[in-house]
């Protein structure tokens, strides 16, 4: 395929996507002139920009480079954006489903992937690891999460993602047994799992309430 046939087809694709360049650039983290130049021609394809283009939007790096075989992934669908998307932060950590475990990290924006999301005024996504919310949110599935003022109001029986000192957990949460207004009781929907409790004064950075659940297949 020449280099014409392969922009013509480029732009063909970009234009049912619904993305402009600016939005472009901004998934892909680079600048709008970048992006048009590669759009329209005027730069090849280096093979780290290629591999980023698959991973965004499913076009094969290989096309990208040489215009040879299919365009798509085989996996791959093309991106539909809505007029009122959003993007929002996939963190790159996953909330256990389980026990808390060793976690402490800062996370920056650069550290993360952005997703689409289907739903406005999500602060994150984040990934859920561990059978402990089974079956409501299998190992695997993303949420969208948004951060709460937990001395405001907690909507207890609720699930939320506990950003804490010891780990990043998901639970439905409830008061403590103790009566304690500081302290929380974890409980996970697989009965295996046994609740624990949370002191929110003392180990706990954030509490987001869990707007989404969205399957990743």
């Amino acid at each position: 395929m020449n280099i014409i046939e392969k922009t013509k087809k480029l732009k063909a694709f970009i234009r049912d996507t619904g993305l402009g360049q600016g939005e472009i650039a901004e998934i892909l983290q680079t600048s709008q002139p970048a992006v048009n130049a590669l759009i329209n021609g005027k730069k090849p394809f280096g093979k780290k920009v290629a591999a980023k283009w698959e991973k965004e939007f499913g076009i094969r790096a290989a096309w990208l480079i040489t215009g040879e075989g299919e365009m798509l992934k085989a996996d791959s669908s093309p991106v539909t954006i809505t007029e009122n998307h959003e993007y929002v932060l996939l963190l790159p950590i996953s909330a256990q489903g389980g026990s808390l475990n060793d976690f402490v990290v800062s996370v920056k924006d650069s550290d993360c992937e952005r997703i689409v999301s289907p739903i406005k005024g999500a602060d994150f996504a984040i990934n859920v690891s561990g059978e402990s919310m089974y079956p409501e949110y299998p190992s695997g599935s993303q949420i969208l999460i948004k951060k709460i003022n937990a001395r405001a109001f907690i909507d207890w029986g609720k699930t939320y993602v506990l950003d804490t000192c010891n780990g990043t957990v998901i639970k439905r949460i409830f008061p403590s047994d103790s009566g304690d207004p500081n302290v929380v009781k974890c409980v996970s929907i697989n009965p295996d799992y046994p609740p624990f409790e949370v002191n929110l004064t003392d180990d706990t950075y954030g509490i987001y309430r869990v707007m989404m659940l969205m399957a990743v297949k």
